[in-house]
């Protein structure tokens, strides 16, 4: 779990600058998560930050 949390807390990091403001994010460390690969746990942490509308989208996706 220790591992779990650096991991979140780094993707939360690099994801920083594309999150909408204004809200307060908690993320659970559950069992099944623990000992997954980076980018399993990236792609979930991503995935779960667009389905509730919390990221900007990309640079070449924003409109002007």
């Amino acid at each position: 779990r220790t591992r779990l949390r650096r991991v979140l807390r780094e993707i939360v990091r690099r994801e920083h600058p594309s999150l909408i403001p204004g809200y307060d994010m908690v993320f659970i460390a559950r069992d099944p998560m623990v000992g997954q690969p980076y980018h399993t746990i990236y792609q979930a942490v991503v995935d779960g930050l667009d389905r509730f509308g919390l990221r900007q989208p990309p640079l070449t996706e924003r409109q002007p």
